[in-house]
C-alpha cells in the first residue's frame, strides 16, 4: 500500500481534544487518556512514508466499566440470520473490497420517528425517557438506531459511543474511542436521530448510547440531566459474517498446510497473510482485529491484534510493545525474542535497491527496532523488560540468505584490511544515500552476517568484529559505514621426525609453545613440551 506525505499531518490531527460539550462523568468513562505520539519524522521526502504515524491512544478500551446508578435501560438482543424479509441470509456473500471505505463515525441522519422497530432500551431519569431502537440487518447492510426522548426539553441531545466486539475471546473496541468524533452530541429535536452502524462479524456487539439534556434556556423546566446512558447490544450470528476467531482458526489451518511447521515458517507465513488482509487507516479511526479482518482497514493497533491472535492460536509465543504513540510484535521463535512491525513492513514501495521493504521489520533485535521507534531503547534497557532481542538468527535477510549476500560485496574490502594485519579499520557503507532509518536497520543485518563468516590472513583464523555505523549530521546529511576489529593468530607450524620406531613431534602455536608426550607421558617444561611417540608401544 502508498504512504502518502500527510502521515504527519493525520497524526497531528488526532491529538484534537474532545469536544467541549461532553459531560464530564462520561469523558471519565468512554474517552480513553491519549498520549503524546513522537511522530516518526523521515529524512527527507523520499523517505517520508518508511512507517505509519500512530495516534498513540489506548483502543483497548472497554466501554462497559461504569454504569449510572440513576439510569436504567431495558434491551433485548437477537440472533441475526435472517433478512428483513425473513429470508436466510446467503452464505456466499463475498469479502468486502480492501479498498472498501467504510465510514465508522456513527452519522446522525434527521428522520421522523418511527415505530415498529424489534428492539429497544431505555433510561430514566428525572421523569425523562431515553429510547433506542433498531432492527436486524443483514451482511452487507448497515442497521440504523433510532434515538428518541419524552419529557425532555428541546436541548436534548445524544450521541452514539463506539461499539466494542467480542466473540468468545478477549472484548475490543472496534474503533478508536478517542477520536473526537465519536464524542459529537446532536440533537434530539422533536423527531430524535438516527445513527447507523454496519455489523460485519458474527459475535455480541455492545454500544452506549449517551444522552444529556441541559435545557440551560429554560431555568424554571430545568431537567438538570448531563449524563444518562442506555445500551444495545446486537448478536450476530451469520455464515456470510465470520466471527474474528473462525477467521483467524481458518488462516491458521492453511498455515499449517503451506508451510513445514516450524515456528519460523509459520511466523512468516502468518506476517505475509495479515498484510495481505487489510490496508492502514490513514484516518485513524479503525483499530480492532474485528475491523483489520472483516472491513480490511486499521491502525497499528489492528497489526498488532491480528498477528497476536494468529500467532496464539498457531501456539507461538508472543507479546505487545509500545512505543512513539504505536504498538507492534514481539515473537518468540525457536526459544528466542524477536521483533515484528506488522504495519511498518505493510508497503508495496520498492525505493532501496533489492531490499524487500516489506520484510524490513521482521525479526529485529530490540537496537535494531529502536532506529524506527525511539522510544524502544528505555524499554528494553529495564530491568524487567520481558522480551529482550539480541539474536538476529531468526531475521528475515539472514534467514533467506541476503544478508550474507550483501555481506560479500564488501568482502574483498574487508581482506585488504587483514593482509594488512590492521587491528581496526573502517570502510563506507555503499547505502550512503539511504537514510538512516533504513540503512541502519539493512547495515545492521549486514554486520551480523560479515560477524558470522570465516576469516583468514595467511592461513590463520582472525577474528573480525563488524558493527554498522551510521550517524545523522542534519536531515539532509548523514554518513553509513561499518567500524571493525580484528585480531590474529599465527599459523601453527607442525614438524614430523620419523627416527625408526620412535616418532617426533613438535608444534609451534602462536605463543611459539612445544608440547611433548612419550607413550602416555607428557613433559613440559617453561617454553613449551615435547610429544614423543613409539611406535605400537604402550610403555
Amino acid at each position: 500500500m502508498k504512504r502518502p506525505l500527510y502521515y504527519l499531518l493525520c497524526a497531528i490531527a488526532c491529538t484534537s481534544m474532545v469536544s467541549s460539550t461532553m459531560p464530564m462523568a462520561a469523558i471519565a468513562e468512554a474517552i480513553q487518556p491519549q498520549a503524546t505520539a513522537e511522530q516518526q519524522a523521515q529524512a527527507d521526502a523520499t523517505n517520508s512514508d518508511t512507517g505509519k504515524a500512530e495516534d498513540g491512544t489506548n483502543a483497548n478500551a472497554a466501554a462497559d466499566t461504569v454504569e449510572d446508578g440513576t439510569a436504567t435501560s431495558t434491551g433485548t438482543s437477537d440472533v441475526n440470520t435472517e433478512s428483513d424479509d425473513g429470508t436466510t441470509a446467503a452464505t456466499t456473500t463475498s469479502a468486502p473490497s480492501l479498498h472498501a471505505q467504510t465510514n465508522p463515525t456513527p452519522e446522525a441522519i434527521s428522520a421522523a420517528s418511527q415505530t415498529g422497530y424489534a428492539h429497544s432500551a431505555t433510561a430514566t431519569q428525572n421523569g425523562v425517557t431515553f429510547t433506542v431502537s433498531w432492527n436486524d440487518a443483514s451482511a452487507g447492510t448497515a442497521t440504523t438506531f433510532h434515538v428518541n426522548q419524552t419529557n425532555g426539553s428541546s436541548q436534548a441531545k445524544a450521541r452514539m459511543d463506539v461499539p466494542t466486539y467480542w466473540d468468545g475471546g478477549s472484548q475490543e473496541s472496534v474503533c478508536d474511542p478517542s477520536r473526537p468524533a465519536w464524542a459529537s452530541y446532536h440533537s434530539l429535536g422533536t423527531t430524535g436521530q438516527d445513527f447507523t452502524f454496519d455489523f460485519t462479524a458474527s459475535g455480541t456487539y455492545r454500544i452506549y448510547f449517551y444522552f444529556m439534556d441541559n435545557d440551560r434556556n429554560d431555568p424554571q423546566n430545568d431537567k438538570g440531566i448531563y449524563y444518562m446512558r442506555t445500551t444495545a447490544e446486537v448478536t450476530v450470528n451469520d455464515a456470510a459474517r465470520p466471527s474474528v476467531t473462525q477467521i483467524v482458526n481458518n488462516a491458521v489451518d492453511l498455515c499449517r498446510q503451506e508451510t513445514d511447521g516450524s515456528e519460523y515458517d509459520m511466523a512468516l507465513w502468518l506476517h505475509d497473510w495479515t498484510l495481505d488482509q487489510l490496508e492502514y487507516d490513514h484516518n485513524l479511526n479503525w483499530c480492532s482485529a474485528e475491523s483489520g479482518l472483516t472491513r480490511h482497514q486499521g491502525t497499528c493497533e489492528s497489526y498488532q491484534r491480528i498477528y497476536s491472535k494468529l500467532l496464539d492460536a498457531a501456539g507461538i509465543a508472543n507479546g505487545r510493545i509500545t512505543g512513539n504513540g504505536h504498538t507492534w510484535n514481539a515473537v518468540k521463535i525457536d526459544g528466542k525474542w524477536c521483533q515484528m512491525d506488522l504495519t511498518w513492513d505493510d508497503t508495496s514501495n520498492n525505493w532501496y535497491g533489492d531490499l524487500d521493504q516489506r520484510h524490513l521489520y521482521f525479526g529485529l533485535t530490540d537496537d535494531l527496532m529502536a532506529i524506527a521507534h525511539s522510544d524502544h531503547a528505555a524499554n528494553y534497557q529495564k530491568d524487567n523488560y520481558a522480551y529482550r532481542s539480541t539474536d538476529l538468527s531468526n531475521n528475515y535477510f539472514v534467514r533467506n540468505g541476503k544478508a550474507d549476500e550483501w555481506a560479500e560485496k564488501y568482502a574483498d574490502r574487508i581482506q585488504q584490511h587483514l593482509d594488512a594485519k590492521e587491528e581496526s579499520f573502517s570502510i563506507d557503507a555503499d547505502n550512503q544515500s539511504f537514510p538512516p532509518s533504513i540503512s541502519g536497520i539493512q547495515n545492521g543485518t549486514v554486520a551480523y552476517a560479515m560477524n558470522q563468516r570465516e576469516w583468514k590472513v595467511q592461513g590463520a583464523k582472525a577474528e573480525l568484529t563488524a558493527a554498522s555505523n551510521v550517524s545523522k549530521e542534519s536531515n539532509s546529511k548523514w554518513s553509513a559505514r561499518y567500524d571493525l576489529a580484528a585480531k590474529y593468530r599465527i599459523a601453527t607450524l607442525e614438524k614430523v621426525i620419523d627416527d625408526g620406531s620412535y616418532r617426533l613431534a613438535a608444534a609451534l602455536d602462536a605463543r611459539m609453545a612445544v608440547s611433548a608426550s612419550a607413550s602416555g607421558c607428557s613433559l613440559s617444561s617453561g617454553a613449551g613440551a615435547l610429544s614423543l611417540e613409539r611406535d605400537g608401544a604402550t610403555g
